[in-house]
């Protein structure tokens, strides 16, 4: 595969990265970000881009090694773009979960794989309560290298 196949390939995955948390300081039911990170990896793995934006604010901020996106419209064209590749079966582990006030921060892995290759990387996200809901305001993902 030529090297700039691989970098495409490699930027691409690293739009799939999206947070989860796993309970550090808190029971598994008092996270209250839980079901949202849920409902991403399972809009994620179905392909529906206005929930996968959805879970995250209005002016949210996702860094990652293919670019800065800032807002809403501009991450979900960078989902766009992974799930054009068919970056497919996308899950996350959440690792470290720590909450302070209305603000929880989050760091983990995730995977995914184009076609029947695995790749994955790891993030750290910042989450908030906006308005009724739990959305992303800071997510910054990496990938590893294979």
């Amino acid at each position: 595969m030529r090297p700039q196949a691989i970098c495409a390939i490699l930027a691409a995955l690293v739009l799939a990265g999206a947070p989860q948390q796993a309970p550090a300081q808190q029971s598994p039911g008092d996270d209250p970000s839980a079901e949202m990170q849920r409902h991403f990896a399972e809009a994620y793995n179905r392909g529906d881009l206005e929930a996968m934006a959805d879970a995250f604010t209005e002016n949210a901020i996702r860094v990652t090694p293919s670019g800065i996106f800032q807002g809403r419209a501009a991450i979900r064209g960078s989902f766009q773009a992974a799930l054009a590749l068919g970056l497919h079966d996308y899950t996350v582990k959440r690792i470290i979960s720590r909450s302070e006030g209305n603000f929880i921060f989050n760091t983990g892995e995730w995977q995914a794989k184009l076609g029947d290759k695995p790749f994955h990387g790891y993030y750290t996200a910042t989450v908030v309560r906006d308005g009724d809901r739990t959305r992303i305001m800071e997510e910054t993902v990496t990938v590893a290298v294979p």
